[in-house]
């Protein structure tokens, strides 16, 4: 039995996949998110009218990127012409993602970590990777954690708000703070990084975690009354998309985790659960007798499956015989997580395109878009299809630094 087969009938190929009808699902999910009847969370930003226009050169700002895996900060600035500039970079581990810290625990670790560059700022981007309610202050309330973050007590607390009463608490001074996520702060990114004209932009993260942001007109946010005319920046919050058929693997994959009703497209694809799919892949192949010699089958990351694919990684776990027919589980089921993600930018990018003469900026960024082998070129073949279907064009932007630009961007709203 090939790979291939092996996988479709347990509902993972990427042949179980229909592009039409899972573009249909998402982009209704979109419009009850926008209406406020359920669907996607679809979180409006309060970012509104931000373009290359805003850019300044001002006095230096504090930067911080919380990730799904690492904490960063910098501090950065506008020049005169225009070009970001990201200094006293530092990288540490994300507050709570190795054990439960307490609210106060968990804002007090944040201020600690830039502590040092307290003295050279008043004001703060905080790129904040996580689901918030966000409001007209350009802060936001902070929703239960994804990505398996310990920090419970914080749930329902303002993010930007406690932020800088904890860095208060270390020097007395008051500050300003602008609050995005990350797709937010990719999309900006692209969009200071770059003069090019373009019809729409798209942030897409696809790393630990994946999610999607794009610009939508105002007046079709309608569970928000009285936002201010134009275009503001919307979270999707896509990972909690519930459109794409669950296989096997999958269903076994995501009932380990903390919260096995939330986040379901995120826990099929993204680089946090995506070796667990494929470990559960090669459980079923063994129990099923697809493998034709012994196997010592141990759980794994996706870097040992990246390794894997580029030639080593697995030692021992398989005989030789059947290492290829391993490999191409993993192609399969990196090809479905890269097609899946096609669709939904594909959805999005329908959804926003107002000029086709101009390509659509998907702006991408996330460790496992550029390093899992496989899934930028499947990812890229998907969506030529399914856009130029549409008479739609595309341009993956990427940059140095593209959060922490975006992150800078976003405080020429305050």
């Amino acid at each position: 039995m090939t790979a291939r087969r092996f996988l479709y009938e347990h509902g993972q190929s990427p042949d179980n996949v229909d592009v039409v009808s899972s573009i249909a699902k998402f982009r209704l999910q979109m419009r009850m998110g926008l209406y406020g009847s359920g669907g996607m969370p679809m979180i409006p930003t309060y970012l509104t009218n931000l373009d290359r226009s805003r850019i300044r050169a001002d006095s230096k700002r504090i930067l911080i990127d919380a990730g799904g895996t690492n904490f960063r900060s910098a501090v950065g600035y506008f020049d005169k012409s225009g070009k970001a500039h990201i200094e006293q970079l530092e990288k540490t581990r994300m507050p709570a993602s190795d054990r439960f810290l307490t609210k106060e625990e968990f804002y007090a670790q944040i201020a600690d970590n830039v502590r040092r560059l307290l003295p050279l700022s008043d004001t703060v981007g905080f790129c904040f990777s996580y689901p918030v309610q966000m409001n007209e202050r350009i802060d936001g309330v902070v929703c239960p954690f994804t990505k398996e973050i310990k920090a419970p007590e914080a749930v329902g607390t303002l993010v930007g708000g406690e932020t800088v009463a904890a860095c208060k608490a270390l020097d007395g001074k008051d500050r300003k703070i602008a609050v995005l996520n990350d797709t937010a702060a990719t999309l900006l990114g692209g969009m200071a990084a770059t003069d090019e004209r373009f019809s729409a932009y798209i942030g897409y993260i696809y790393g630990t975690g994946t999610n999607v942001c794009y610009v939508e007109d105002t007046e079709n946010i309608e569970k928000v009354r009285g936002l201010p005319r134009g275009r503001m920046l919307v979270n999707t919050e896509c990972g909690d998309f519930n459109g794409f058929l669950r296989g096997d693997f999958d269903r076994e994959a995501i009932a380990l985790t903390a919260d096995p009703e939330r986040q379901l497209f995120e826990k099929t694809t993204s680089g946090k659960y995506l070796a667990e799919v494929i470990y559960r892949a090669f459980l079923f192949a063994e129990r099923e007798g697809k493998f034709t010699g012994e196997t010592h089958l141990q759980p794994f990351d996706l870097r040992d499956v990246s390794e894997f694919l580029e030639g080593s990684g697995f030692h021992g776990m398989f005989e030789s015989g059947d290492a290829e027919f391993a490999a191409d589980v993993c192609r399969g089921l990196v090809e479905r997580a890269a097609k899946m993600g096609a669709i939904v930018n594909a959805a999005v990018a329908i959804s926003s395109c107002r000029n086709k003469t101009l390509p659509v900026a998907i702006v991408a960024e996330g460790t496992t878009f550029k390093k899992l082998p496989g899934y930028r070129s499947a990812f890229e073949r998907y969506l030529t299809e399914i856009l130029g279907s549409c008479g739609i064009s595309f341009k993956i932007v990427q940059g140095e630094e593209l959060n922490l630009v975006g992150t800078l961007m976003a405080t020429m709203a305050l």
